[in-house]
């Protein structure tokens, strides 16, 4: 079965919470998992895995990636963290350093890398699924994220598919689950995704079908993608219909 993840904007207003509700249950029927994102860019939000257990007690019938930011947590304060999700349905866990902003320090305790052996060992955890964040195209650099053997990865950002053939092609040696970013581009999410990869990324005539074809060029290497569009959450349950369609 294909994985679709649908990402989440982050959670930044407590006074919205029906309609951000609302907006999941908009694209439950169309994806097996909902991935919450954690403070992206150094911008506080509400906690992913409290985020992603309340998600879990209103739709049970969808599974939650809640992510961790390892440069907020030290291993007390982040084995916690995973029992009480848990304890609330939560499964999958996507380990990631985490922006840091000005004046913002790291906990120094864990890497992602470190943070997975870590709780490998820890038995309150046993249940937990980790996942790692892989933000950099380096051979040695994914070599020694997929080492620890991860029960999933998560790609950072890429229009190059020479980049996501170069990750399959290296993770043919550890066999992980990797799910590469589908960009939805759109008028509202183009800015956004050109920032990030510093380049500029022009709007398709049909932004879903667009995003449909490069999924199918995807899924011959992967076993799945998470779909984003910065901004344009509307983009992202078009096109899980259509893949749902498709698939």
């Amino acid at each position: 079965m294909v994985t679709l993840i649908a990402e989440l904007p982050p959670l930044r207003r407590i006074d919205n919470v029906e309609s951000y509700l609302e907006a999941v249950g908009s694209v439950i029927d169309y994806v097996t998992h909902i991935n919450v994102p954690d403070s992206t860019f150094a911008n506080p939000s509400a906690n992913a895995v409290l985020v992603g257990s309340f998600i879990k007690r209103r739709f049970s019938n969808v599974e939650v990636i809640a992510n961790v930011r390892v440069a907020d947590h030290n291993k007390v304060g982040l084995t916690a963290l995973i029992m009480g999700g848990l304890v609330n349905g939560v499964r999958n866990y996507l380990l990631m350093r985490g922006d840091l902003g000005p004046g913002v320090t790291a906990v120094p305790d864990l890497t992602p890398t470190s943070a997975i052996e870590y709780l490998r060992g820890v038995e309150h955890v046993r249940g937990a699924r980790l996942g790692i964040s892989i933000s950099s195209f380096d051979e040695g650099y994914i070599r020694d994220r997929l080492s620890v053997k991860p029960d999933f990865a998560m790609l950072q950002y890429t229009l190059s598919m020479s980049d996501l053939i170069r990750v399959a092609e290296i993770n043919r040696e550890f066999n992980v689950d990797i799910y590469p970013a589908l960009l939805v581009i759109t008028s509202k999410s183009a800015k956004v995704i050109g920032r990030i990869l510093n380049m500029d990324v022009p709007v398709p005539q049909d932004p879903v079908s667009d995003a449909v074809n490069r999924a199918r060029e995807i899924l011959r290497y992967f076993p799945g993608v998470y779909l984003s569009a910065p901004g344009d959450f509307n983009a992202i349950i078009d096109v899980a219909r259509a893949l749902r369609r498709y698939l």
